[in-house]
């Protein structure tokens, strides 16, 4: 064992009957559980303002000009996982103020976010013993989080994901069908909002119940250039506004895929636990939706303008 918190009792595995990847990490049985049931978190939240002492060293932040870092003064902090899942996993609280659904948060929040995920993102995979670094968010224990306070993690990983890989492979033999999708999506009615450059959609055939995507309308869109972060902010944040609205703050997964390096059209996917994963989920890997796409799409835009 180590002091350095990025380290800990983990080892990348491998399904035996798949050979597909397994982050084995058993100190993360040691991490605390902060999402009790009827209880928002608040009391004893290590990532609100005033408690950066409670977190390992943070390593970037948006900060109010002249606060000092481990310090109150920021709107985005990233630091370590005390608890980690592999070599490089990394926490970005999202807000200095105690707020457990991302969709009461302000959309220049997500724009501040976006830039810090991007540095993050990029710095791990700076290293050597890192090929893709991995975003994703928990909200809400059914969901996996174990502290309430909104944030997302990044993983850096020494491979590409398998979902990754199949996509990746998708795109270089067909095309992107992520703009399959978006082309196909105003028609249907299964678009939710749009912007200049990005849009919010069901995707056609959701595997589980109000599958929602987030996407660039142009395929050869650059994620790391952060051209366009204001606009994706707000994207992001009428996703999230739009999920709080229509489930009364739900528990839900959020996650980002891109492939570093690669010509691919990146997406965020989110998918709210209106439903449990069941026994062909979890064992063949096949779905079972009884929501069709274009009934999702309309109750999200109807939380949207309400």
């Amino acid at each position: 064992m180590t002091d350095d918190p990025r380290q800990g009792a983990f080892r990348l595995a491998h399904d035996p009957s798949t050979d597909r990847p397994i982050l084995v990490a058993p100190s993360r049985r040691a991490r605390p559980l902060l999402t009790v049931a009827g209880r928002d978190g608040a009391d004893a939240c290590p990532f609100c303002a005033g408690s950066e002492a409670s977190t390992p060293a943070e390593v970037d932040a948006i900060r109010d000009a002249g606060t000092a870092p481990n310090a109150p003064g920021w709107r985005v902090r990233a630091f370590p996982n005390l608890y980690p899942a592999c070599h490089w996993h990394e926490v970005v609280a999202e807000g200095a103020e105690h707020r457990t659904q991302p969709g009461a948060l302000e959309p220049g929040l997500w724009r501040d976010a976006l830039a810090i995920y991007r540095r993050r993102m990029l710095h791990l995979e700076a290293q050597p013993d890192v090929r893709c670094s991995f975003w994703f968010k928990n909200v809400g224990r059914s969901a996996g989080a174990s502290i309430a306070h909104s944030h997302s993690q990044i993983l850096g990983l020494p491979m590409l994901p398998p979902r990754l890989v199949e996509e990746l492979t998708r795109f270089r033999h067909h095309g992107s069908g992520v703009t399959a999708e978006l082309d196909r999506a105003a028609r249907d009615g299964r678009m939710i909002h749009a912007s200049d450059r990005f849009a919010l959609f069901s995707p056609r055939d959701p595997r589980l119940p109000f599958e929602t995507w987030l996407a660039p309308l142009d395929p050869d869109d650059d994620f790391d250039a952060g051209t366009h972060d204001a606009e994706l902010g707000d994207m992001l944040a009428r996703l999230f506004r739009a999920f709080d609205r229509a489930f009364d703050g739900p528990a839900f997964n959020a996650w980002l895929h891109r492939v570093p390096g690669e010509r691919f059209h990146w997406h965020f996917e989110a998918q709210p636990r209106t439903g449990q994963l069941a026994g062909l989920e979890l064992g063949a890997d096949m779905y079972i939706n009884s929501m069709p796409a274009d009934e999702a799409a309309g109750r999200l835009r109807a939380a949207l303008a309400d």
